[in-house]
């Protein structure tokens, strides 16, 4: 299914005409696509990454509610474009280790069981998106990449945190390396609303509990040129080792603000 979708949507974007970056779609919304924020533009979300844009081809991103607990930077490279199709590749590290041993506690914030202790781990992501608006108000984008991690021991496989959206993105901390296949559609309703659907999925290098499926949906308000609303849900199946079910939704909702 997720094979069809991808082979979709490449299909199209090398079909349709292309459009200018200048859309009223992608000067409100866009984060998860190929396009970077203006030189010396900046916006974050409460969860949505910080991000500012160094010049025409270079974006810097964090995510700065985390970062005390999960220090990181990532990059967003424009690799050009080409009959209209743009592409960038996205590089980030971040050490997880913080979070990990402050979730190893009792009470409140208690995630993981306390008699396990982390060490010095370095999550390593790559990624390539390559992104085309297929009308003046439809934007299609694929996302391939990889995440692998750097550490001086392996962490306990029963310490994990056997959560919708935190397993899949923590389970090479454990072992294996995460492959991410992902495609996206955003478009705009009218006026100020936009929204987004999402396909995405983790496959794990390793025999067991290695698949993980999201479907994302999203809907956005642009209340004004420097802020934004956003409210959806996150469909996900995973394949964890101690819970059930395997199928899970959860609601988000997020405030998106930055320079006009």
């Amino acid at each position: 299914m997720i094979r069809k979708l991808i082979i979709g949507f490449i299909f199209i974007s090398f079909w349709s005409e292309g459009f200018s970056q200048d859309s009223l779609l992608l000067k409100n919304w866009s984060y998860n696509t190929a396009y970077s924020m203006p030189a010396h533009k900046w916006e974050s979300g409460l969860f949505q990454p910080f991000r500012y844009g160094i010049n025409q081809k270079l974006e810097l991103y964090t995510n700065v509610l985390m970062l005390p607990m999960v220090p990181g930077v990532g990059a967003k490279i424009s690799l050009g474009s080409k009959s209209g199709l743009d592409i960038a590749s996205e590089h980030s590290l971040s050490i997880p280790t913080p979070f990990l041993n402050i979730a190893s506690r009792k009470g409140i914030g208690g995630l993981i069981s306390p008699e396990y202790d982390f060490g010095f781990i370095v999550s390593v992501h790559n990624s390539l998106i390559a992104s085309r608006l297929v009308a003046p108000k439809m934007l299609v984008s694929v996302k391939t990449g990889f995440d692998f991690s750097i550490r001086g021991k392996k962490p306990d496989p029963q310490s994990t945190i056997d959560l919708p959206l935190f397993y899949s993105r923590m389970a090479h901390y454990y072992d294996g390396a995460t492959i991410r296949l992902g495609t996206a559609l955003k478009g705009n309703i009218g006026g100020k609303w936009f929204y987004e659907e999402d396909v995405q999925a983790f496959i794990v290098t390793r025999p067991e509990n290695n698949f993980f499926f999201e479907n994302t949906g999203t809907l956005m308000w642009a209340v004004g040129k420097s802020l934004r609303i956003r409210g959806g849900y996150i469909f996900g199946y995973g394949k964890y080792p101690y819970i059930t079910p395997k199928w899970q939704m959860w609601p988000t909702l997020d405030v998106v603000f930055g320079s006009k």
